[in-house]
């Protein structure tokens, strides 16, 4: 086996069998490391490597410390002028590391990666995150603006001249975070097309939904701090690009995936308004006014309101009756934002939804075993 002088770091917690994958894929490399740094972040049972080609630093933290912390000590452990750093999930082409390593020889390239997209299966989550989701720099070549961190190419000297992620204060997107610090380094971001990787894991849909609202939340909530009108704000940063994908999804005709969007829109809305009222920015009575026009316009379907009202309480948003209030015709200061979805009332989806597409969706999921995430209990 031909190695190169790099340490391939990579971290897991409670899912030790995707490092297992990760270290038996070594094999197949066309140029391997020449070392391969575990961190083990307080995993339920501590994390064993197999037999590895490759030899194989172990370290373990008794309590989980989180995905920050845990990928800035590990990438820091690593002894190789260079460092592939990788989340036990992703999985590259052979010759993923040969192809990276000529461009990170060049001194104005601070990182190096390919383009990453999902091969998590075919079932309908795995499906709209191809569609939807985090898939990055397909297509591209050269100098981009952001890498995610899924696998990427530094020198330690970069990484240790930018301080690495020490100085992160969140508990998700620390990739953004180096990215920003490379660049202000001077030092581009590059892309090798041909150093193809992709993410295997294979979660469910509340875990996805509130994957996605994770990532994101922070600057739309802070953002509605100075909105002068709280539901013509959602109707602009929620409910249109909302509309957007569902005209994607009639295209690709997947019916489902519009109920994954009505689940996230008002999974969203809910969660902002929390905020919004614990801020004084808006009226409690506008959580109970979105249950109601909720309500109001999934009633004639009972079997998907069923559902959808389950789906939110799974994500922590119980329903909140008693709409209408005050005067009797008031006017619901949602119904703009369901007005968009009135064009799919007048067809046959919710009927669809309701007598199969839902059934389909849970006798699927009850079929298919889920791996483990980090989001499916995660705090915003």
């Amino acid at each position: 086996m031909r190695t190169a002088d790099v340490s391939l770091i990579t971290y897991t917690f409670n899912d030790g069998s995707f490092v297992d994958g990760l270290l038996a894929g070594l094999a197949d490399w066309t140029l391997a490391p020449k070392e391969v740094v575990v961190v083990d972040d307080g995993s339920d049972t501590p994390y064993a490597p197999p037999p590895c080609p490759v030899p194989v630093r172990l370290l373990r933290h008794a309590a989980n410390l989180g995905i920050p912390s845990t990928k800035h000590e590990a990438i820091s452990a690593g002894t190789a002028p260079a460092l592939l750093a990788m989340d036990c999930d992703t999985r590259v082409v052979p010759d993923w590391l040969e192809r990276c390593l000529p461009q990170l020889a060049r001194p104005e390239v601070g990182l190096v990666s390919g383009p990453v997209d999902y091969r998590s299966g075919d079932d309908l989550v795995s499906r709209f995150q191809r569609a939807f989701g985090d898939n990055h720099n397909i297509g591209q070549a050269g100098a981009t603006g952001f890498v995610p961190g899924n696998a990427f190419l530094l020198r330690r000297a970069t990484w240790e001249a930018c301080g690495g992620m020490a100085a992160f204060a969140g508990d998700v997107c620390e990739d953004h975070f180096l990215c920003e610090k490379i660049k202000g380094m001077g030092l581009l971001l590059w892309v090798e097309e041909a150093a193809r990787a992709w993410q295997i894991r294979r979660i469910n849909r509340l875990a996805m939904l509130r994957r996605y609202w994770k990532w994101c939340h922070g600057p739309v909530k802070r953002r509605a701090l100075s909105a002068i009108d709280i539901p013509n704000y959602v109707f602009a940063v929620l409910a249109m690009p909302m509309a957007e994908r569902v005209e994607t999804a009639i295209a690709m005709e997947e019916p489902l995936f519009i109920y994954l969007e009505l689940v996230y829109l008002s999974f969203a809305v809910l969660d902002l308004l929390d905020f919004c009222i614990g801020q004084g920015k808006a009226d409690a009575g506008l959580k109970t006014a979105w249950w109601g026009e909720l309500k109001r316009y999934f009633k004639r379907h009972p079997a998907l309101w069923a559902v959808l009202r389950g789906d939110l309480v799974r994500l922590g948003q119980p329903e909140i009756p008693g709409w209408p209030v005050g005067a009797a015709g008031a006017k619901n200061p949602w119904e703009p934002t369901f007005i968009a979805l009135d064009a799919l009332g007048g067809t046959s989806l919710y009927d669809w939804l309701s007598h199969a597409g839902i059934p389909a969706m849970m006798a699927e999921e009850k079929a298919l075993d889920y791996d483990f995430s980090f989001y499916a209990g995660v705090a915003l």
